[in-house]
């Protein structure tokens, strides 16, 4: 019996997004066992910094090479090979007895993750038709956020069970299972189970990438959308990814389990938000330009609380609503890449998402090493069970660092887009090769 293209298309899918959960799980890992592994390896402030920003920086530098590989290899091979280096760069971590086999194996972690987000949107592109993209994107930014759900109280509760070692074994080996999976039932066409497709499937036309770069970097719109996601992303990945759980152990002196379900409030926000980015031109007449500076707005008025109207500790009872708002409003970043989808030529779509798309982990990793060196250079000295002890007011000198990254991403939104003639376009049209 021969099934339909919609039981193809929705298996596919899943299966895809399966890749995307865990690419966002091992992105946000080191926030909850980030003490665990600093006694362990006997980590200062700036090397667990460093541990947490290679990542974030392979990341961004594998962006366009991984648009390359997709244009090349399809999303099937492509997302196979993203998900199997994530495990085995898990692994490796958990294996780890120094910091710089800590820092290849979460070097290998920033390679293997860097390709699977582009890899289901260019699946979704051609098994989806464009009026059903958009809502499949937004229910893939439902589902990847739960990776970030398992990635603090669950991974604060397994690693409390089995430790920080096995833990990280357990979810490499979990890659590994999802990779067999994407072997074994994905397609890379639907002309492989004899459809046709329902999006843009199309031959690739060979640009000339000197050009390409030239005209991406030169549109305003493409930075503009960088640092749109440089703040919102950055702040909430560096909070939730690396400092947060630290924070309330110091600062509060909860339990690490209870931390990381503090922080767990900002990843339901970002699946909150995915329901409310579908939904935001129902109120707003311009939702891809003002949402996002609506969006950085409240989260620099949320910092501006925290920080200097509560002295950087704000009541706990009010943390959920705070840390819920900010991840709500962080998902206005996916508006941006609807934005840079209309700003640059079609044949440069490709690379122009890529470059914009590395804004969030160029500004996870700087956020990231910049709290850590300020958190050692204002450390008071205390040390306790091996691990240095960061009091209320390093934390707050630190998480400054927060505020005025959000204020820069306000600014941002500001830049106005270059006008481009006709006759640019089709100049831009005619150097295709």
């Amino acid at each position: 019996m021969k099934r339909s293209y919609d039981f193809y298309k929705w298996r596919i899918w899943i299966i895809l997004s399966l890749t995307f959960v865990m690419s966002l799980f091992h992105r946000s890992a080191l926030g909850v066992v980030s003490d665990d592994i600093s006694r362990t390896l006997n980590l200062s402030a700036v090397q667990l910094g460093n541990l947490a920003s290679i990542t974030f920086y392979s990341y961004a530098i594998m962006q366009i090479p991984a648009g390359i590989l997709l244009d090349v290899y399809g999303y099937k091979k492509v997302s196979i090979f993203g998900v199997v280096f994530t495990g085995i760069g898990s692994i490796l971590l958990g294996f780890s007895e120094s910091i710089w086999m800590a820092y290849g194996g979460r070097l290998l972690v920033g390679i293997g993750t860097s390709v699977i987000f582009i890899s289901v949107l260019k699946a979704q592109s051609i098994w989806f038709s464009k009026e059903q993209f958009s809502k499949a994107s937004s229910k893939l930014s439902f589902i990847g956020n739960l990776g970030g759900v398992i990635a603090t109280f669950p991974l604060a509760a397994m690693a409390i069970a089995l430790g920080w070692r096995k833990s990280f074994y357990i979810m490499g080996l979990a890659c590994f299972f999802i990779g067999f999976m994407v072997y074994k039932y994905v397609y890379s066409s639907p002309m492989d189970v004899g459809f046709s497709a329902a999006g843009d499937e199309t031959k690739v036309q060979k640009i000339k990438l000197g050009l390409a770069l030239k005209r991406v970097v030169s549109n305003r719109a493409t930075w503009r959308n960088f640092f749109i996601l440089f703040s919102l992303v950055g702040c909430t990945t560096a909070l939730t990814g690396l400092w947060g759980v630290s924070y309330f152990t110091s600062i509060y002196g909860v339990d690490k389990t209870t931390s990381a379900f503090y922080i767990s409030f900002t990843i339901y926000g970002l699946v909150g938000g995915s329901i409310l980015v579908g939904n935001v031109d129902r109120f707003l007449s311009n939702p891809i330009r003002t949402f996002p500076r609506i969006s950085l707005i409240v989260n620099t008025s949320i910092w501006i609380y925290i920080l200097i109207i509560e002295g950087g500790k704000p009541p706990i009872k009010v943390v959920p609503y705070l840390f819920f708002t900010m991840g709500m409003f962080a998902m206005a970043h996916i508006l941006c890449f609807t934005d840079i989808k209309e700003k640059v030529d079609s044949l440069y779509i490709g690379i122009a998402t890529s470059v914009v798309n590395s804004g969030e982990f160029v500004g996870s990793s700087i956020i990231s090493i910049l709290i850590g060196c300020f958190l050692d250079f204002n450390w008071s000295g205390e040390i306790s069970n091996g691990v240095k002890i960061y009091g209320l007011v390093e934390y707050k000198i630190a998480f400054l660092i927060f505020l005025v990254i959000s204020i820069l991403g306000i600014i941002m939104t500001f830049i106005k887009d270059k006008e481009v003639s006709i006759e640019e376009n089709e100049m831009s049209c005619m150097n295709v090769s």
